[in-house]
Order: structure tokens, then sequence, then C-alpha cells
């Protein structure tokens, strides 16, 4: 299993708008994550700070399958207005955290 953290930044005046789109995340996205192998997925805030963390078995598999996903295509162009979704030019995937402790 692959532990993934990533960063991105919430646009100015749009937090009110992005909580409610991820109060309501739309269930076929949510079926995409799954299908991908995508489990205990959570979203952390602070300030315009946006946190991300999942596990999955596969990352590289992941990330092919959301690339492929109509669904996950529709869902990133729809948080285009709210988020800068800091993306990391060498691997196109947001900009990863690097573990520094953990414990099991």
């Amino acid at each position: 299993m692959e532990r993934v953290a990533f960063a991105m930044k919430l646009l100015p005046g749009k937090e009110a708008e992005y909580r409610r789109r991820h109060a309501a995340v739309w269930p076929e996205m949510l079926d995409a994550l799954r299908a991908a192998g995508c489990h205990n997925y959570s979203i952390y805030q602070r300030d315009d700070d946006l946190f991300g963390y999942f596990e999955v078995d596969d990352f590289e598999r992941f990330r092919a399958m959301m690339d492929a996903s109509e669904v996950n295509a529709r869902w990133q162009a729809d948080m285009t207005d709210l988020i800068d979704p800091l993306t990391d030019p060498a691997t196109g995937f947001h900009r990863r955290l690097t573990e520094v402790f953990r414990l099991d």
C-alpha cells in the first residue's frame, strides 16, 4: 500500500463553494476513485492551503485509471475555478508531500 499526501491552494473567496462541492461529491466520481483503488481519502484545509491524503495499492495504476476517467476529467474541470492544483511539472500530479514521520 502506498500513502499519498499532496498540496493544493484554494483560490481567494472560493472556500464556501469548495466546501459545498465536497459535501456532495458526485457518486460517479466516488465510484471512479474506488475503482482505481483509492481509499482512506481525506482533504484538510488551513487558510488557503489544502492538503490531501489517500492510500492506494498501486499509484501508477491509480493515475492511469483516473487519467482515463471521463468523470475525473469533468471533476477536475469543475475545480479549476476554485483551486490551484499545484501541479508538479515532472509528474503531472499535485505536489506530493514527503513523509517525515509515521506511527503505525
